[in-house]
């Protein structure tokens, strides 16, 4: 008698099995994949931050101080054009092309400066921030006003020299290109606002302290005591600047944002303030240089080689996260009564001013020595504050 040799199929059963199987090893194998991406991620942020503090280095080493934002820190100008603190390093990140169609004393917002508007560079990106590098990063996050970046030509000041007027990048706008770098030079632990007019006053309906802000303005004074409490009777005055002014009233009291430097016979700025080592009286590995930022973080004349590319100590690290998970930019109209931007608090520049990041658990910094260093988002916030002053006399902070 001969057999039937019937060849058995799977039943509906085991294949449901199997493909179980299949699903749980991909969930334990996915977070291990992502893991390793994000190490990748950090560690190639890491470098590019520590190329960037060997640059200031580099500079160091020519002009005897560190390089400057040349802008004023009461948010205005220091009679130079407004160029920010990465320009200067250019020719020592491998961009000497760039470097070449600069001039400090002139506007970026010439043709001549078209492609450094233009540039993309790659090196200033932090790859675990999911948005690429792009020269349109605020277009794409629409900010208020149109496309591309706040760098109206009054920012850029009017081209001197007899230089062709300004003309923006964008049509039927006063905007131009530029790349939202991944990181900011540090303006140190001092406050502020979006109209640099703190403790309630008003600047063209803008209030100075919106209720929200207990980390910066009036906030930080009280909180950490930067210089003196200005509410208390000890000495210290009122501080009526902008971005981190120092307890005279006067300069930054970080690496960036140090005020105008000497004048010329009309009382016009010619430099902005030098910061040299000897003036890093905390030590320079006690204080932060550079800082890390995010896209979501992305506004108001922030591009790469414009002066606002700078932050500070004021707020908690990563600060912005509502905005992160959600995927809003904090100066976007969608954001508006979320989470990320509460109804109480309204749209003010103070809420993107400090440093963030999409690494896990914290933020990737780089100190005055060029040393770079990772900060846990659970440091404690007195102590992350001290590491942004230069010379505030605190004692170093374990961190």
């Amino acid at each position: 008698m001969q057999k039937n040799n019937l060849r058995k199929a799977f039943t509906l059963i085991e294949l449901l099995v199997v493909i179980a199987i299949i699903a749980i090893l991909i969930g334990m194998l996915l977070p291990a994949v992502q893991k390793v991406r994000e190490a990748a991620g950090r560690a190639k942020c890491s470098n590019n931050i520590k190329q960037l503090s060997l640059a200031m280095h580099n500079y160091l080493g020519v002009y005897n101080a560190f390089p400057q934002t040349q802008m004023d820190i009461t948010g205005g100008q220091t009679g130079l054009a407004n160029w920010g603190w990465m320009p200067k390093l250019l020719p020592y990140i491998e961009q000497e092309a760039l470097a070449k169609l600069v001039d400090f004393n002139d506007s970026y917002s010439t043709p001549r400066t078209l492609p450094v508007r233009m540039a993309v560079i790659q090196s200033i990106n932090c790859p675990s921030d999911p948005q690429p590098a792009s020269n349109n990063t605020y277009g794409e996050l629409v900010t208020p006003g149109g496309l591309g970046v706040y760098g109206s030509p009054q920012w850029g000041c009017p081209p001197q020299n007899g230089a062709p007027a300004a003309v923006p990048d964008i049509a039927a706008s006063s905007r131009f290109y530029a790349q939202h770098s991944s990181y900011y030079g540090s303006y140190g632990d001092g406050y502020s606002t979006s109209s640099g007019y703190p403790y309630g006053a008003t600047n063209n309906g803008q209030i100075g302290d919106d209720g929200c802000d207990q980390y910066t303005a009036s906030g930080s004074w009280q909180r950490y005591n930067n210089g003196g409490d200005p509410l208390v009777s000890d000495g210290a005055p009122q501080p009526n600047t902008y971005l981190g002014g120092d307890k005279d009233g006067n300069g930054g009291r970080g690496f960036f944002a140090g005020g105008k430097g000497p004048t010329n016979p009309t009382g016009v700025a010619t430099t902005a303030k030098n910061v040299r080592p000897v003036d890093v009286t905390d030590g320079l590995s006690n204080t932060i240089m550079i800082g890390h930022t995010v896209s979501n973080a992305a506004g108001s004349k922030e591009g790469w080689y414009q002066g606002m590319s700078i932050g500070g100590t004021s707020l908690p690290p990563n600060y912005l996260r509502p905005c992160m998970q959600m995927g809003l930019n904090i100066n976007s109209a969608s954001a508006a009564n979320t989470p990320c931007q509460p109804a109480s608090c309204g749209r003010q520049s103070w809420q993107a001013r400090g440093f963030n990041s999409y690494h896990t658990g914290g933020i990737v910094v780089s100190m005055g020595d060029g040393s770079v260093k990772f900060i846990v988002d659970g440091i404690n916030q007195k102590s992350f504050n001290a590491l942004g002053s230069k010379a505030g006399g605190e004692v170093t902070p374990d961190f």
